[in-house]
């Protein structure tokens, strides 16, 4: 599904060239529920941008589906952005003007659907994942598990290829972390989703079938 040849990236500062990639070597397939963890500045969001098409400027070979994207403009990188991604963030990213309804239909509307289309699919998929009666709420009037729960629910509304997770239990309390990482693991094992999770805690490992690890910009993966 993805594949990472040789990826670098180096950031400049005080007119010197740091590395923040080094060579990295990464295949992720369909289903696979991966985490990618390391400590704060070893490459683990850089490397989650890329792979979400977010940043386009690195060295190396990104294929997806066998097909290359690393030579795509920014038009067409925002096109798989919009179509086969969804993400998952530690604080939410939520729209405050918006209901829990209007935040999750987005990407639909963003896809081309009607107010009137993404009525009952939005309304079913909060059901079911547990906040059917919030769609009319504001997300400040939610908990903070609510939220990441209409969180997931925006990323997966519009059925994305993958789901790029960064730290998206980091703002919430030991048990509410359990609860959302149940939600992706059933996303994961009953709906065949793909997710790429950053973390930092080694709680949510054991919700995954994979485990990378990033230091120093370096890719290792561990044996399981």
């Amino acid at each position: 599904m993805i594949k990472l040849e040789k990826i670098g990236k180096s950031y400049k500062a005080d007119n010197e060239w740091i590395p923040v990639l080094k060579n990295v070597e990464m295949e992720v397939n369909q289903g696979d529920f991966l985490a990618i963890m390391g400590p704060s500045g070893s490459g683990k969001s850089t490397l989650l941008n890329l792979i979400g098409f977010v940043d386009r400027n690195y060295e190396g070979n990104y294929f997806l589906e066998g097909n290359i994207v690393t030579s795509k403009n920014d038009a067409d990188l925002s096109k798989l952005r919009n179509q086969r991604v969804g993400f998952v963030f530690q604080q939410f990213n939520l729209i405050e003007t918006l209901t829990i309804e209007e935040n999750v239909e987005l990407p639909l509307l963003y896809d081309g659907w009607s107010y009137r289309e993404t009525k009952s699919k939005v309304l079913e998929l909060l059901e079911k994942l547990g906040i059917g009666d919030k769609g009319k709420k504001m997300p400040k009037q939610l908990s903070g598990g609510q939220q990441q729960r209409a969180a997931i629910a925006r990323a997966i509304i519009n059925n994305p290829d993958f789901i790029l997770a960064d730290e998206p239990t980091g703002a919430l309390d030991t048990q509410t972390s359990n609860d959302i990482m149940n939600v992706f693991k059933q996303l994961n094992e009953e709906e065949g989703v793909t997710i790429i999770l950053v973390t930092h805690d080694p709680t949510t490992v054991k919700y995954c079938n994979r485990v990378v690890h990033m230091q120093d910009g370096i890719l290792t993966e561990e044996v399981r």
